[in-house]
C-alpha cells in the first residue's frame, strides 16, 4: 500500500495566521486511523500549537516540505512560496455578493 505524505505548511501570509488545519491530537488520530498517511509539520514560530506539542506526539517537524504529496494550510499560499506540481488544500473566506430584489 502506497504511503501518502501530508504536510502541514507554515503560513506565509502577512500577518501570519495562527490557526492550523490539524491540532497535534487530530494528527495523532489520523496516524491511528489511517496508517498509510504520514503527516509532517513544517516548523513554525507563529502557529497556535508549538512545534514541541507536535513532537510530543512523535509528529515530525521539518523545514522542507517539498517531498510531501499534499500540502495543507489555512490561508492561500503566496505565489513565491508555491512549490510546482504540488497539491494544496487550504481554506478560503469568500464573500459572495447577494442581490436583494
Amino acid at each position: 500500500m502506497h504511503t501518502l505524505k501530508l504536510g502541514l505548511i507554515r503560513e506565509g501570509k502577512v500577518p501570519p495566521d495562527k490557526r492550523v488545519p490539524f491540532s497535534p491530537a487530530q494528527v495523532e488520530e489520523i496516524k491511528q486511523r489511517f496508517p498509510n498517511i504520514n503527516v509532517v509539520c513544517q516548523e513554525s514560530a507563529t502557529r497556535c500549537f508549538s512545534d514541541d506539542e507536535y513532537r510530543a506526539l512523535d509528529i515530525e517537524i521539518v523545514k522542507d516540505i517539498s517531498d510531501c504529496d499534499i500540502l495543507m494550510g489555512i490561508k492561500e499560499v503566496p505565489m513565491d512560496h508555491l512549490i510546482p506540481n504540488k497539491t494544496y488544500l487550504f481554506f478560503s473566506h469568500t464573500i459572495k455578493k447577494t442581490t436583494l430584489q
